[in-house]
C-alpha cells in the first residue's frame, strides 16, 4: 500500500490510560500505533475461514491418560486445538456443552429431537 492508502484513527483517552498504554508498549517493545493496529484488526477479523470444512477428532493417549482435540480438515490436514486434556476437564466440558445446548433448545423452542433451527426470514415470507 502507498502512504496515501492509509488512514488514521484516533480516540480520546485519559492521561492515566495513555501512560498505562505507553508503559505496556515499552515492556513489549512495540509502538502505541502497532499495538492499536493489532488490537483493532484482531477485533474485526473473522476468526474462522469461510471456505474450510472438517471434522472434530478426540484422540486418547493411553501412555499419558489424556486426550487431544484435533480438527481434521477435508483437505487432509489437521489442526490441533488443544493437547494433553485431562479426563476430568473433558468430562466437565462435555457437561457444560450439554447444558448450553439444552438452554439453546429451550430458547429456540425445540421440542422434537429431529427438528432443526428455521431461519426467521423464511417464516416472515409465509405470513
Amino acid at each position: 500500500m502507498t502512504a496515501s492508502e492509509y488512514k488514521s484513527i484516533s480516540a480520546k483517552i485519559s492521561r492515566e490510560e495513555f501512560t498505562l498504554i505507553g508503559e505496556y508498549c515499552v515492556k513489549k517493545g512495540i509502538t502505541r500505533s502497532s499495538l492499536i493496529r493489532e488490537l483493532l484488526l484482531n477485533e474485526i477479523k473473522v476468526s474462522v475461514p469461510h471456505h474450510v470444512a472438517g471434522a472434530n477428532k478426540i484422540v486418547y493417549n493411553k501412555d499419558k491418560d489424556n486426550f487431544s482435540w484435533i480438527i481434521e480438515l477435508d483437505d487432509g490436514t489437521e489442526a490441533e486445538v488443544i493437547k494433553n486434556v485431562s479426563v476430568k476437564y473433558l468430562e466437565h466440558l462435555k457437561d457444560k456443552m450439554a447444558e448450553g445446548l439444552t438452554i439453546r433448545e429451550h430458547t429456540i423452542k425445540k421440542i422434537r429431537k429431529d427438528s432443526v433451527p428455521v431461519p426467521s426470514a423464511i417464516l416472515r415470507v409465509r405470513k
